[in-house]
């Protein structure tokens, strides 16, 4: 039986692994969404010498540019990158439940039930799951620094393990600076839980955790600065973020509010949440209580993670499937422990049933295309994105370039032509502190390479303000020759989403090869765009 044993741990994660590779592979085709793009487009950008944040504008922090970059290094610039990223994360994650979940006192037992319920969970369309965006990556370092923490004993992390969880959390800052609010409570509960008598070593042990953080953001503000890049970072990881985030006050006090979600998107949880919370309370009864302590220190601080960035997206909820996962894990370990030895195998059933569920939920997704995928959760913008893309590349001569007034980088990705701006978003350029900087950032570019065709968005035409001196130079020196017809698009407007209309208007330069040129709707005769555009 010992041998049996010994290779069955590594058949069951190589199964769940093969299982999230062909899940993944299900979607390996749907149109991506443009926060992908926009790190795919950047970061291929980066590799042609182009300086991140000086020359290419976006208000995320480095890492997720670099991890693009790495991948486009291995994989190429295209699909290929994108999915070696999307299963390699979700794998690495995989493991990190694995791990949280056997640790205090969980065993197999809780690995094997938090990875599996990763597993089925962690590519749910409602939550948007299974495209690379930040959350994935996030939730490799996060989980990992949370087993870190549960993985020691009571008396503190050690100093290997202080240096460890340190670099695990401020690599994961790099990617989102909300996550240090999980760094924070998760060293807040160890110190809580810990003998009086170890505090001590224990709060020298956060001590180093902490200097490890500052010293990592320190290398990185070092290093633009001696690039001569430190203002140009300054302004667009904090000036700008401060901005988009709102007032963090009123961000927080949604806490207690009830999520202002989609139904969807809770329901990936609800089956790990009964359980984790049955669990908390089991755990801190029958202990032992620091797991669950530092359980609920995760948990909090994953529900502020969420709530800090003022905005209401589904892909933000992908921070509370490990947690929910490792939580569900533990409980499913600590019924067997605490159930007498007759009745200690529902353990098992209360698992399966988690895991039924979860089966239940995400198979209808499964039989969707990749295509019903992207819709289903954007409207059609990504897939008239990706036609549009394939058309405008028919469209131009090889050494023409176009330019895209709105947020659709997939333009530039699905077409492999080169943006002749680094500001590839529009938004930025509409309001907020950077606005008026920006604009004349984006003409500067903009006369200096004359693209010869622009694409304009319906609905970030209608946001922009007449006058705008972006929407002037565009009237001064272009005509419109086309338009698409118009498709159906989701917006999010908590706790609702509203189907809108969109479409997309070409424009052509002025005197060049394709003025006066008629390529024609590009699907059907094309109908108005709003009133006072052009």
């Amino acid at each position: 039986m010992d041998k049996l044993n010994k290779p069955l741990p590594v058949a069951a994660l190589a199964g769940l692994c093969a299982l999230i590779f062909f899940l993944r592979l299900h979607t390996y085709d749907e149109p991506l969404e443009r926060d992908i793009t926009i790190y795919a487009v950047i970061a291929h950008e980066m590799l042609d010498g182009k300086a991140l944040y000086s020359d290419l504008w976006d208000h995320k922090p480095p890492a997720i540019y670099v991890t693009y970059a790495a991948a486009e290094l291995i994989a190429g610039y295209g699909r290929d990158s994108i999915f070696l990223m999307n299963v390699a994360a979700a794998l690495a994650t995989l493991f990190a439940c694995y791990f949280a979940g056997s640790a205090a006192g969980g065993g197999r037992v809780g690995g094997f039930v938090a990875a599996g319920l990763w597993a089925l969970a962690s590519g749910d369309l409602a939550i948007q799951g299974n495209q690379p965006n930040t959350e994935v990556f996030l939730n490799v370092f996060l989980v990992a620094g949370f087993a870190v923490f549960v993985r020691k004993g009571k008396n503190g992390l050690g100093l290997r393990g202080a240096l460890l969880a340190g670099i695990l959390f401020a690599v994961a800052s790099l990617y989102k600076q909300v996550v240090v609010v999980q760094a924070g409570l998760l060293a807040l509960a160890c110190v809580a839980s810990s003998p009086p008598g170890s505090r001590k070593k224990v709060l020298a042990e956060i001590a180093i955790l902490a200097a490890v953080g500052v010293a990592a953001w320190a290398l990185v503000i070092g290093y633009f600065v001696a690039k001569g890049h430190g203002e140009a970072f300054r302004e667009v990881v904090f000036t700008y973020n401060r901005y988009y985030s709102g007032n963090i006050r009123e961000n927080l006090s949604q806490m207690l509010s009830w999520p202002r979600v989609s139904p969807d998107v809770l329901a990936v949880t609800v089956s790990m949440a009964v359980l984790s919370v049955a669990g908390t309370v089991l755990g801190l009864v029958f202990g032992p209580r620091r797991p669950w302590i530092l359980f609920l220190a995760f948990c909090v601080a994953t529900h502020v993670a969420v709530l800090l960035p003022g905005r209401v997206f589904p892909h933000y909820y992908q921070l509370w499937v490990p947690p929910l996962a490792i939580g569900a894990g533990w409980a499913v370990a600590l019924l067997k422990r605490i159930l007498p030895a007759r009745t200690s195998q529902l353990s098992y059933g209360v698992a399966g049933v988690a895991c039924a569920v979860l089966i239940a939920l995400e198979v209808p997704y499964y039989r969707f295309s990749a295509a019903d995928w992207s819709a289903q959760k954007y409207g059609e913008i990504f897939l008239e994105t990706d036609r549009l893309a394939y058309m405008i590349d028919k469209l131009l001569s090889p050494g023409e370039t176009f330019y895209e007034w709105g947020a659709e980088s997939g333009l530039y990705f699905t077409s492999k032509r080169q943006p002749p701006s680094g500001i590839i978003f529009a938004y930025p350029l509409l309001a907020g502190p950077v606005a008026a900087e920006l604009s004349q950032r984006l003409l500067h570019d903009l006369e200096r390479s004359k693209p010869d065709l622009i694409v304009v968005d319906g609905l970030a035409l209608a946001q922009t303000p007449r006058g705008h001196p972006i929407l002037n130079w565009f009237e001064e020196n272009y005509r419109s020759i086309s338009k698409t017809d118009m498709f159906p698009v989701r917006i999010l407007h908590p706790p609702l989403v509203i189907l809108a209309e969109d479409q997309f208007l070409l424009l052509a330069r002025k005197g060049s090869r394709l003025d006066g040129q008629k390529p024609g709707a590009v699907e059907k005769p094309a109908k108005s765009l709003p009133a006072g555009s052009f």
